[in-house]
């Protein structure tokens, strides 16, 4: 029908965009009618994660806030709520995910973007061409790219967004918050939960539910390492603060009593690695300057570090030094699996050469795609190549999930993001006056050696969104920091002027 011919219908004021936006209301209407009739709490969940990041794109500082919120806050409370309910975080991950939108657009703009999160998307354009090319199923392919890159778009959006210190300090603000807050859900998870489980005396089995705020389960796993990384890391900005002169005493005490007392109540043995590894990454400078004038703070790692052991030794596994030594080298380098699975931390690396070496090149290069490791017992979809060794867990460590899915290239990529971050945090250090800065471009630092740590030692890092989410902030506020302190420098530059 001809527009100017309209006002023959009696349509002539009104607008069209009114029109279509009254016809979306109807059938959005219908649409949420049928998803409430289902009662299926996932269904419901994801529907209204999907119109609320709709909503949320016009302000997404405010997504970006909810995302972390959310994430890091209810995991424990979504899986307690019952198996119906897991699935509630994917309307959160669909938030994260909805990101992407804002931040390829602003991506587009000219600003001095750091190099590694050029990188970041680079591995993901890589690995997505490279499952397209040999793709396998639609279902593998969304759940491998929800899986890997559900935080990568609230990544790039926190550097080429229009944010600010101010933003960066809220959010921190609320991370901190979110931190102290594990203190008393592990409490509860200690106190309420493990005897549900069998009580202290069922070990790690019992004790693996302690794990804060952070994903919880009373009836599976639980990612109760990755509370214990959330809570080493903040407390490393905490104590690099205090370090610099930016926090008291007191305030260092009363953030030790609530981060540490839910490290020693977990059972995550990684502790006593993870606590003199970011103590010693965050001092190495002043240590090799002046080892004696530091020798009290050494001394003081170490002694965490022995109450961390002691305590999962002899009162949380109930066992003795040689015992959880000789158990620990058997499921990690040795040829026992690790738990149920077949494989454990080095043989799943020894596996994949044996199956993907240079006598098949295509895999050993490339890999299989996005998802084609993933092996679940459960309704999720298991990948293709997981399919054909089940139970072997050949997607049990970060490291062995990429050669698989990505190759050796995908690899060499992701590892490099980290390794051009680290970089970009020494530059940072260098060359920034702020000593607020110099010492959170230190405890990043610390983080980014523990994210690299973790490539071998699980495969949170490509599935599991809360500790996505806490390397997703950490990141981005290096990259933020950076963008900045390039921008600062490129403005104080001379103009040079030509006749």
């Amino acid at each position: 029908m001809n527009l100017k011919n309209a006002a023959s219908f009696g349509f002539s004021r009104i607008n069209i965009v009114t029109v279509l936006i009254g016809m979306s209301m109807v059938f959005l209407s219908f649409v949420f009618g049928l998803l409430a009739v289902t009662a299926n709490p996932m269904l419901i969940g994801l529907a209204v994660g999907l119109v609320g990041g709709v909503f949320l794109l016009m302000v997404p500082k405010w997504n970006i806030w909810l995302v972390f919120a959310l994430g890091l806050g209810t995991g424990a409370l979504i899986a307690m709520a019952g198996p119906a309910f897991s699935k509630l975080s994917w309307a959160i991950a669909m938030l994260a995910l909805l990101l992407w939108i804002p931040a390829i657009l602003n991506l587009l703009k000219k600003q001095e973007i750091p190099f590694f999160i050029w990188l970041v998307l680079i591995f993901v354009i890589y690995s997505v061409l490279i499952s397209l090319f040999q793709f396998y199923s639609i279902g593998e392919f969304s759940a491998g790219f929800k899986r890997y890159f559900q935080t990568f778009g609230l990544l790039i959006a926190m550097v080429t967004l229009a944010i600010t210190r101010d933003d960066f300090d809220r959010w921190k603000r609320l991370i901190f918050f979110i931190a102290m807050f594990q203190l008393p859900f592990a409490l509860y998870e200690l106190l309420v939960l493990v005897p549900l489980r069998g009580g202290l005396e069922a070990g790690g089995e019992a004790t693996d539910i302690v794990a804060g705020t952070i994903d919880a389960n009373l009836v599976g796993g639980s990612a109760n390492s990755t509370m214990v990384v959330f809570l080493i890391i903040v407390y490393s900005f905490v104590f690099i603060r205090w370090l610099a002169g930016y926090m008291t005493k007191t305030q260092l005490v009363i953030f030790w009593i609530f981060m540490m007392i839910p490290l020693l109540l977990g059972e995550s043995k990684i502790v006593v690695i993870l606590i003199p590894l970011a103590g010693l990454t965050m001092m190495r400078r002043e240590i090799v300057k002046a080892p004696v004038r530091y020798l009290p703070v050494l001394i003081g790692f170490a002694l965490m570090t022995m109450l961390t052991g002691y305590v999962y030794v002899f009162y949380i596994m109930d066992s003795t030094v040689s015992d959880v030594m000789r158990d620990t080298l058997s499921y990690n380098v040795e040829s026992v699996g690790y738990g149920t699975l077949l494989l454990n931390r080095t043989t799943v690396i020894s596996f994949w050469w044996s199956m993907q070496g240079l006598h098949d090149p295509l895999g050993f290069f490339f890999g299989h795609g996005l998802g084609s490791s993933y092996f679940s017992s459960g309704n999720n979809v298991t990948g293709h190549i997981a399919a054909h060794y089940p139970m072997y867990g050949i997607n049990l460590t970060t490291l062995s999930t990429l050669l698989w899915d990505t190759g050796v290239i995908g690899t060499g990529l992701f590892v490099s993001i980290f390794i051009s971050a680290w970089r970009s945090a020494n530059w940072l250090w260098r060359t920034t006056k702020d000593n607020l800065q110099k010492a959170d471009s230190l405890a990043i630092q610390a983080a980014l050696a523990i994210f690299i740590l973790f490539i071998i030692y699980n495969d949170s890092m490509v599935n599991l969104f809360s500790f996505e989410l806490i390397m997703t902030f950490i990141l981005g506020y290096l990259g933020f920091m950076v963008k900045e302190k390039k921008a600062e420098i490129k403005a104080s530059e001379p103009v040079t002027r030509y006749a």
